[in-house]
């Protein structure tokens, strides 16, 4: 595992800060009032899936939705019934590198399967892995949130930090970590 540590002065602004790769774990204190922690996974993404059919979805499939988003699945959680059964329910934990488009309430279905174009799943809007704590726990989003930054033809892969946690004047401590050996989710539940 790899980590750097760094300063950032907040802006009030969003910030994009390169760093040559997207962390599998950021975490983001301000420390000049000590008032909040950010703590965020910028590679990964869960999105919420209904069964529409009856292939076993497993890490590693590549899916699409009907309006055209793409994404990987890192792990699938079912949480109720089976995709045997038609009736499985739980979350995908997507790969944000290989993600493109918005995923909406829409169908998705499996494009390396022989059957493609099918309604493997129906997914809900994804949702980021994050939280903030300050005076209470939350999870946060957009500008209140760190994104995974794909970079761009003048700076290199890293994160965005949205304005909410880049407060103006502020420093903020920012340590990202990445995993550089192996498996980088595993998903250890009861189910």
């Amino acid at each position: 595992m790899d980590s750097e540590t760094f300063i950032l002065r907040g802006t009030g602004s969003a910030i994009n800060v390169s760093l040559g790769y997207i962390p599998d774990v950021v975490i983001i204190n301000n420390m000049t009032d000590g008032d909040k922690i950010t703590i965020a996974y910028p590679r990964m993404s869960i999105v919420a899936f209904t069964s529409g059919g009856t292939l076993a979805i497993v890490a590693g499939m590549r899916m699409q939705t009907t309006s055209g988003a793409k994404f990987t699945i890192l792990d699938v959680v079912v949480d109720t019934g089976s995709f045997a059964g038609g009736d499985a329910a739980g979350w995908f934990v997507i790969d944000m590198e290989t993600k493109t488009g918005t995923i909406g309430s829409e169908a998705a279905y499996c494009i390396n399967d022989d059957t493609s174009g099918v309604d493997d799943a129906t997914v809900a809007v994804q949702a980021n892995l994050q939280v903030s704590i300050d005076t209470e726990a939350g999870s946060e989003t957009g500008n209140a949130g760190v994104l995974g930054y794909f970079g761009s033809s003048s700076a290199g892969q890293g994160i965005t930090v949205g304005s909410t946690i880049s407060e103006d004047a502020k420093l903020l401590f920012v340590t990202a970590f990445r995993n550089t050996g192996g498996a980088r989710l595993s998903c250890r539940n009861s189910l």
